[in-house]
């Protein structure tokens, strides 16, 4: 098990987990230079100029979006993403959703995390869904959820993120009055304005990781959800990844 009280020096900034303050290195993200381009928008001004050198450790504060920088490698037949959690702006929390639907006995639940711009764990919750037919409908509830509870308790700007291309699509488009979904998309919506600010974005699975363990946790529920004012063990690993900055390549 990780020894939370073990921290070495490297660099002048530092990490929080479960609250506990370690040190950053001064690169979350190094990777050989040698072997990757980067291709930047000749629209955009905001250029970082760390990024090109490797040493760029100012994550979400940086004006150049680095999940969304695409990177190829020498001899590799298509070009790659390296994609890493984020913290929110500042002054906005970012609730992190999932869904877990499994066919065997129409099982269903959802899963998500609310961290600060600080990435400071702020509350998470899993919950048993009921009637529930598909995995879309899953990840619809667990936006829902996640949406309610935050607004519930006062938070005004919000950045919702969930790995169902899907599902941000029928928020961000809308769906006709006849569609499915409909009354629980029209139901995310209307609590969505309730805050000052609120952006939907779709995400990666793998920096979704956190939410997906609270998703998997709520199939073992009975019924209702479970809110977690601490985080709970079984997200401790996926927490720590991304408050370290691990990066994925797809």
């Amino acid at each position: 098990m990780m020894d939370l009280n073990i921290a070495q020096q490297i660099g002048g900034s530092s990490w929080r987990f479960l609250g506990i303050e370690t040190p950053l290195p001064c690169c979350l993200h190094e990777y050989d230079t040698s072997v990757v381009a980067v291709k930047a928008s000749k629209k955009s001004s905001r250029i970082c100029k760390y990024w090109i050198d490797g040493n760029c450790a100012y994550g979400d504060q940086c004006w150049n979006r680095h999940s969304f920088v695409n990177v190829i490698k020498k001899d590799s037949p298509r070009p790659k993403r390296l994609v890493w959690w984020t913290a929110p702006p500042i002054m906005f929390v970012k609730i992190n959703c999932d869904g877990a639907f499994t066919r065997c006995g129409n099982k269903a639940a959802a899963g998500g995390i609310v961290r600060d711009w600080k990435a400071n764990f702020v509350y998470a919750f899993s919950s048993r869904l009921g009637k529930c037919c598909t995995a879309l409908e899953a990840e619809l509830w667990a936006i829902k959820i996640g949406v309610e509870t935050a607004v519930s308790r006062v938070y005004g700007n919000l950045i919702v993120e969930s790995d169902s291309y899907a599902s941000i699509q029928l928020i961000n488009m809308g769906v006709p009055q006849g569609h499915i979904f409909y009354d629980l998309v029209s139901s995310i919506l209307e609590i969505g304005n309730k805050a000052n600010h609120i952006v939907w974005n779709h995400v990666f699975r793998e920096t979704n990781s956190t939410a997906d363990g609270l998703a998997k946790h709520g199939l073992s529920l009975s019924s209702g959800v479970e809110l977690f004012e601490f985080p709970p063990p079984f997200i401790w690993a996926p927490l720590c990844a991304d408050e370290m900055g691990v990066i994925y390549s797809r």
